[in-house]
Order: C-alpha cells, then structure tokens, then sequence
C-alpha cells in the first residue's frame, strides 16, 4: 500500500529554488564585473610595460650616442629652465624645458605614433646639473580610453673627455 500523506513529502519548494537561482545570479553577475575590472587592469598595465619599454629603449640609444651628436642638443635653448611654481611656466614666462612634448620638445621619433599608438618625445638640457653633462628626458605618451597618460625617464651625460 503505498502511503499518500501530505506530511512525508520531502524536497525543496518553488519559493526555495527561485530564491537559490537569485543568490547564483547575483554571485555569476559579481564574478563577471571582477573579470572586467580584472581585464582593464591587465591591459593599462601591458600599456604601461610597453611605454615604459620604449622609453628606456629610446634613452639607451641616446646614452650611446655621442656627447655632440645632433639628437643630443637642446635644439631651443629651455633645457634648463626652471619649474618653480610646478605651473609648466618659468619665472621668465617660458615652457619648462625638460618637460616639453608635441611640437615643443627639442626632438621626437620619427615614427611617431610608435606601433600605432605611443608619441616619444625627448629633451636636452646642456650644462645641467653641472658643467659637461647634460640632463636627458624621455617622455612617452599614448591615450587610455580618452584619457592621455604618460611615463618619462631622466637620465644624465657626461662629456668624456
């Protein structure tokens, strides 16, 4: 005989699988945004690896080269020009020198945009700290999802007599 009472019935209810898939989803839809973010995060740094990497490149190259060679000059003079109010302007009105990109800057790559996306640029600045050396700045920049970042790299050079 085969026992038909309400009371003996065991398994889950329709209000608690309902419930059990809302917690999954919210767990599945929490997992998905941290691989996004997660995703974001790993791109920006392979950016900043690779303009880090042409940076340091570009300055290795311009270490090698001679004290008077042309890509080693302070092609307008504002090498040494000095930021003092941290306003990209000197006391005398001028750019900061060192800091200079675009059209400004002593010198930039000819290839520029770099692999299609980062603008090198470098600037000399003669006689600075002291006498016979001279202060090189690497700047590399590219765009992040509308916003433009930047790295740079400063090194000296001194004239080996």
């Amino acid at each position: 005989m085969i026992d038909m009472k309400k009371g003996n019935e065991k398994g889950f209810s329709l209000i608690e699988i309902m419930i059990a898939i809302a917690v999954f989803a919210i767990g599945i839809l929490a997992v998905g945004k941290m691989q996004i973010t997660a995703i974001k995060g790993n791109s920006f740094a392979n950016d900043l690896t690779e303009a880090a990497t042409l940076a340091r490149d570009r300055m290795e190259k311009l270490i090698g080269l001679s004290y008077t060679d042309p890509l080693n000059f302070d092609n307008d003079g504002d090498g040494t020009n000095q930021d003092l109010n941290n306003d990209g302007i000197d006391d005398n009105g001028n750019n900061f020198g060192l800091d200079d990109t675009n059209a400004t800057a002593d010198h930039n790559d000819p290839n520029n945009p770099v692999d299609g996306r980062y603008n090198i640029f470098w600037n000399i600045a003669t006689d600075h700290p002291i006498n016979n050396t001279k202060e090189i700045r690497v700047i590399v920049m590219w765009m992040d999802r509308g916003t433009q970042k930047q790295v740079s790299i400063t090194s000296m050079k001194a004239d080996v007599i």
